[in-house]
């Protein structure tokens, strides 16, 4: 009946909304092509490229079909750097680099309009510790939002006992709607000892100062019992190396994991990059990895991802699909997740990369 499949439809979202928010505190959304949003991963990678500024985007929708609406989260920014000139000489192209970056970030479940909003500032400053050798820090300074449409919210003691949620309710709904600051931090040490070759590795922390992400009253309190609602800090490893196999082709094997709450995942896998001979700055990038998470109860492979993307004079446009290994509700039909990213670095004035840009 129709009235029932509301119910239960209700029950599961809320149910899912309040694990979220009361038990995980809170949780990132992850990007596959985690290289494809540098900033997003670690704060230390604002102006990682090899030109003077690099503007990107990223575009996810989660568990199509699966689903009525499915999850989509959407980002969208842009960095700067500068060229700090040393007083006592330099090595080959060798001057400090500062950056600053903004970008945009929306996690959307459509199905009530639960949505998470941040606007960021990044500043990095990137260290010559040698010959083509980086050490970098960076900071994330951010307000973030997030809201709730309760007028598809259905409750239990709105149905009339024959058809219908028409009745009003009693459940004491808070503001619909909160706001709160947020600060991250990064390091991030890279090299590249010789043309054909180089290797990376950064950690970041995020969410250090655990803000406060309850739409109820922030001194909430049951009985004697504190309820916290805070978004729980996160840390991020990262690496990976380069290694040119011949003038045209690269293998860039990559790791990550990340720890949030009770909660982790790990990436691991390699891209290929090749260059095509007869064209200037044009590349094909392949890639495949599998993810593995903790769920609480039990650490197994949860997706496997493929990736590609095309590069051309600074333009780099990637696309990846997540084939989902796990079943859902007793079925894997539907459940799997599409990825699109652009960015494009402007005015290469060198080939000094700090970071891998895909």
């Amino acid at each position: 009946m129709h009235f029932v499949d509301r119910i239960v439809k209700s029950g599961f979202w809320i149910s899912i909304l309040m694990l979220s928010v009361n038990m995980l505190h809170g949780q990132d959304a992850q990007f596959s092509q985690f290289y494809g949003n540098p900033i997003y991963l670690n704060p230390a990678l604002t102006g990682s490229h090899s030109g003077t500024y690099r503007m990107m985007s990223s575009y996810r929708t989660q568990w199509n079909g699966a689903i009525e609406q499915p999850f989509t989260t959407f980002s969208a920014g842009g960095d700067v750097k500068f060229t700090i000139r040393n007083k006592k000489g330099s090595y080959s192209g060798g001057n400090d680099r500062a950056a600053v970056g903004l970008q945009f970030f929306s996690d959307r479940v459509g199905l009530y309009d639960y949505n998470t909003n941040h606007l960021s500032a990044f500043g990095a400053y990137h260290k010559l510790l040698g010959s083509h050798t980086y050490l970098s820090a960076g900071f994330q300074m951010g307000l973030g939002q997030r809201g709730i449409n309760y007028e598809d919210l259905t409750f239990q003691d709105q149905y009339n006992g024959v058809d219908q949620f028409n009745q009003p309710t009693s459940e004491a709904l808070p503001s619909n709607s909160v706001g709160y600051g947020d600060l991250s931090i990064g390091l991030h040490l890279a090299s590249q000892p010789a043309s054909d070759k180089g290797y990376y590795l950064g950690v970041a922390f995020h969410h250090f100062n655990k803000p406060n992400t309850s739409f109820f009253d922030r001194d909430l309190s049951i009985g004697e019992e504190f309820l916290p609602f805070t978004l729980d800090p996160k840390l991020t490893l990262h690496g990976g190396f380069s290694v040119r196999r011949s003038p045209l082709l690269a293998i860039q094997p990559r790791a990550i994991y990340i720890k949030q709450g009770q909660a982790s995942s790990t990436i691991v896998g390699s891209n290929l990059k090749y260059n095509f001979i007869d064209a200037d700055r044009v590349a094909l990038h392949l890639g495949g990895w599998i993810r593995a998470t903790d769920n609480l109860t039990t650490f197994q492979p949860t997706d496997f991802i493929i990736s590609a993307a095309f590069e051309q004079r600074g333009l780099l446009i990637g696309f990846s699909y997540d084939y989902h290994l796990r079943k859902l509700s007793g079925t894997s039909l539907g459940q799997n997740t599409f990825e699109f990213t652009i960015s494009y670095i402007g005015e290469h004035e060198n080939e000094d990369r700090i970071c891998p840009e895909f």
